[in-house]
């Protein structure tokens, strides 16, 4: 691994657990900067066909929906989160950029979006962003998150 990227890996760890008091921010440190280096060990072994994907980009928005066919909100959310992240390259977004892209597939939109979002991170797939954004709260999909579309919803769609 390249020492700038390791660098930037610190960096980003040191940027998650900054509001942290001890001793909660050592060992949250050790354990967040573990992990970030673990995914790019494993996003280095990918398959090629993955990586191929990624560079080509995924298609418009309402194409890649339609094609998971989510049977609830939640997976709708995080299909959407999901194409934030690796189709609009958004890390964060809010109940607003949901909302839209909801909207942009013709999917029918929950009465209660802030209650599918809170359900989405009960479930560990979302968590709360530390800045709003145009004076709501940010959301970004977790890493378990991230699988749950790559493994459960691409298979059974």
């Amino acid at each position: 691994m390249e020492n700038d990227l390791i660098k930037s890996k610190i960096q980003q760890a040191l940027d998650c657990v900054q509001n942290l008091d001890e001793p909660y921010r050592s060992l949250a440190f050790r354990v967040t900067l573990e992990k970030l280096l673990s995914e790019e060990v494993t996003m280095q072994k990918a398959p090629e066909h993955v990586a191929a994907s990624q560079e080509k980009g995924l298609p418009p928005i309402n194409e890649y929906f339609s094609a998971l066919h989510p049977k609830a909100y939640t997976d709708a959310v995080v299909i959407i989160a999901y194409y934030l992240l690796h189709g609009e390259k958004r890390e964060l977004f809010t109940i607003q950029d949901i909302a839209d892209r909801l909207s942009r597939c013709r999917a029918e939109k929950p009465k209660n979006l802030s209650d599918v979002l809170a359900g989405c991170a009960r479930n560990g797939w979302l968590a709360e962003g530390d800045y709003k954004q145009g004076g709501m709260k940010s959301w970004y999909l977790t890493a378990t998150g991230e699988k749950y579309v790559a493994l459960k919803l691409t298979r059974n769609g």
